[in-house]
């Protein structure tokens, strides 16, 4: 079989595929020619992605099924199997700003749905015959997981636990022949902002705002992320991984790391980041690192190599 037919015909799941990049996933997979059944809480959001999706492909399909009812869930992917692969991108809202001013019920809702959602789903298909040997898995996350900026606590932990799952998941469903990697999208225009309460102007100038800082010249739309989906399952010998697609800056962020050499501590100085490799955290980084001993202020500076 070439690069082309390789997802004909087989069976994909995209949990969260009614809207947004879990949508724009679901489509791009039904392009290629793959089977896909849509899993949505939302009735109404399902019937319209539906309708749209049908219009190209007749290989679709969707059920009602709310992740944060582990029973009703459990039951909903096991009436769908065997399938080849599972997508995960539910989500139904972003926590952002001042963490003072944050609802613990909104972020208990939103860690119910992304980082227990996923959890549950690993956890059906560790425990059942879901996905056959070969399949995937393909969780969603976020850049705030790694480089979580102000206002972004919420949202960067949620972010990083599901990164930090991604590992465990891979390692756990690797005895039964099935990879786990994570989608990490940067900004992506998505229906999500309007729940932001930032008007379509509003947007359209953060969005602008964002293009000229990003070296591609534009902010994604789903459809854009969705080749990071094509990737992740297409790719046979691809586990474990985190797929970053469009943060914001490539160099020029700083940080602080501890490096230990014998029992003496260091603090080291993350200056300029050159990437090779692009977004694959198995790649080399090269970068330039100045150390700094707390007791020899004027340590000569060194160049280490430190692979991601």
């Amino acid at each position: 079989m070439g690069y082309k037919e390789k997802l004909e015909g087989q069976k994909i799941i995209v949990v969260g595929g009614s809207t947004g990049i879990g949508y724009g996933a679901a489509a791009a997979l039904l392009d290629v020619g793959a089977k896909v059944t849509i899993i949505s809480s939302n009735q109404e959001k399902l019937d319209a992605a539906l309708e749209q999706l049908s219009s190209n492909s007749p290989d679709v399909k969707g059920v009602v099924s709310d992740v944060r009812d582990e029973a009703a869930y459990t039951k909903t992917l096991q009436s769908l199997a065997p399938v080849d692969h599972v997508v995960f991108s539910a989500v139904d809202n972003i926590i952002r700003g001042k963490l003072e001013d944050q609802s613990l019920d909104d972020a208990k809702h939103l860690f119910g749905v992304k980082f227990w959602g996923a959890v549950t789903t690993g956890k059906v298909l560790m425990k059942y015959d879901i996905v056959r040997q070969g399949g995937s898995l393909t969780l969603t996350s976020g850049t705030a997981g790694i480089r979580p900026g102000k206002n972004a606590a919420i949202g960067g932990a949620l972010n990083g636990g599901v990164l930090s799952l991604t590992r465990g998941l891979a390692a756990d469903l690797s005895e039964k022949k099935i990879r786990v990697n994570t989608v990490v999208p940067g900004l992506v225009k998505t229906p999500l902002w309007d729940k932001q309460g930032k008007t379509p102007e509003e947007q359209v100038e953060i969005f602008n705002s964002a293009s000229q800082k990003l070296p591609v010249g534009f902010v994604a739309g789903p459809e854009h992320i969705a080749e990071a989906y094509l990737y992740a399952i297409r790719a046979d010998y691809t586990t474990g991984k985190l797929i970053e697609i469009g943060m914001l800056a490539l160099c020029g962020h700083a940080s602080m790391v501890r490096v230990m050499k014998s029992d003496r501590p260091r603090m080291a100085y993350l200056g300029h980041v050159e990437f090779q490799g692009g977004a694959d955290w198995t790649s080399e980084a090269q970068q330039r690192v100045a150390l700094e001993d707390e007791n020899e202020p004027q340590r000569p500076r060194k160049t280490l190599r430190l692979a991601i």
